[in-house]
């Protein structure tokens, strides 16, 4: 890698993002911390501490983009062709992350790694005042600086390679893995992510148990080799043989504004909000670390059914979205509302809750977020001084269900 320019400081456009090897477009916010718990050592007739003793890191991984449809959703599920998704394929996906720093003059000098990263939490925000946002949380258990290059690198097995019981590892110039220190997460390894799909099914390799690799001949030999399986292989080199040019997806709009991120709630037919101000939507899948004897490496397991849950915000008006939370329907003749009702209703019925992204070039829909059953959790009046007054409702999913879709 070449050495940096000299760097004063950095700008936040230096550093170009990837999810599963997929750049993230309109990218706000991108936060990596890790955090390696630690235990001070003391023993019986010791007067100083005899030690430190290290677990396992804890890196979280925050992203936060401006919503324009399902291409992040569709990267980080690594279902790169589907329209429509449900909360299990985020609970079970798997995420690598590459994060690549150039310096003021061009020159990309470090690229920071985090292997198999799972999806903690999801939320999606909407705002008169602002743009549609979508985030999520991720956590793992490992954070790798390095000088130098991450690249992937897939490659389909032929019939010649299943006869040969190997193949060897696409590269292109003076590329090259570069084995990794014996004390570090990757434990002397020189292939940071090995995965092969047969048939549509995605598995996670070791190295000594599913494969081996030979640096000298760049082969990699495996038993179970299947001609068109797609071998995905992760590795750090020094140099790099086509030069990092990222391409931004100019189709997609640059932002979405309120006005064009509707929410609707009903029962078999949905209704717009009136004077809605914003409305968010959250979703807890509380992955469990499950920690294992004799290796640095965390797994994650779902922690039970996800949490979901949100809340929006209106202009007081009349009486027709009390009437409608309270009792179905916003033409009812009722005159009485009381909180209690509200939470009843939902726990008995469907009421669903929909928010749509549209383009706001043609007006098409880039996404749609359903929820087929809320219950209201809680409602406010707040009211200041010179204020408008509004109403606030907090709301959480009966089932727990939610799907994403693009139409």
């Amino acid at each position: 890698m070449p050495t940096p320019a000299f760097i004063s400081a950095l700008k936040s456009d230096r550093c170009i993002h990837y999810v599963n090897n997929t750049l993230i477009n309109r990218a706000q916010s991108i936060d990596v911390s890790a955090n390696v718990p630690n235990e001070v050592i003391d023993e019986l007739g010791n007067s100083s501490h005899s030690g430190v003793s290290s677990a396992p890191a804890e890196v979280a991984l925050n992203i936060s983009v401006f919503d324009t449809g399902i291409d992040l959703s569709r990267s980080i599920t690594g279902k790169t062709a589907a329209t429509s998704f449900a909360l299990g394929d985020f609970a079970n996906a798997q995420v690598d992350y590459v994060g690549v720093v150039r310096d003021n003059t061009g020159n990309f000098f470090r690229s920071v790694y985090v292997k198999s990263a799972c999806v903690n939490s999801i939320n999606y925000g909407y705002d008169t005042a602002g743009n549609a946002v979508e985030a999520y949380g991720l956590t793992g258990d490992n954070l790798t600086v390095f000088d130098g290059y991450v690249l992937t690198k897939t490659y389909t097995i032929a019939a010649g390679d299943v006869t040969n019981g190997y193949f060897t590892l696409p590269i292109t110039g003076a590329e090259a893995p570069v084995q990794t220190k014996n004390n570090s997460y990757f434990s002397g390894a020189y292939l940071l992510r090995v995965t092969k799909n047969t048939g549509g099914v995605s598995t996670n390799l070791m190295e000594g148990n599913d494969y081996t690799y030979v640096p000298a001949t760049k082969r990699i030999t495996a038993s179970s080799l299947a001609a068109g399986q797609v071998w995905t292989i992760v590795f750090y080199s020094t140099q790099i043989g086509t030069p990092i040019n990222p391409v931004f997806n100019a189709a997609l709009p640059a932002a979405v504004r309120g006005e064009f991120t509707p929410v609707s709630i009903g029962l078999s037919s949905k209704t717009l909000i009136p004077r809605l101000q914003s409305a968010k939507i959250g979703i807890s899948l509380a992955q469990k670390r499950v920690p294992q004897l004799g290796s640095r490496q965390v797994l994650f397991a779902p922690g039970g059914v996800p949490s979901v849950a949100g809340s929006f915000s209106v202009l007081m008006n009349d009486l027709a979205l009390r009437k409608l939370l309270t009792y179905g329907s916003g033409d009812s003749t009722e005159t009485q509302f009381g909180i209690e009702q509200m939470p009843a209703y939902g726990a008995q019925n469907n009421l669903g809750l929909e928010a749509v992204i549209k383009s706001p070039i043609d007006n098409s829909i880039l996404k749609r977020i359903a929820i087929p059953d809320i219950v209201i959790a809680s409602g406010g009046m707040p009211t200041t001084v010179n204020g408008t007054l509004a109403e606030t409702f907090t709301w959480t999913g009966r089932t727990g269900t939610m799907t994403i879709a693009n139409s």
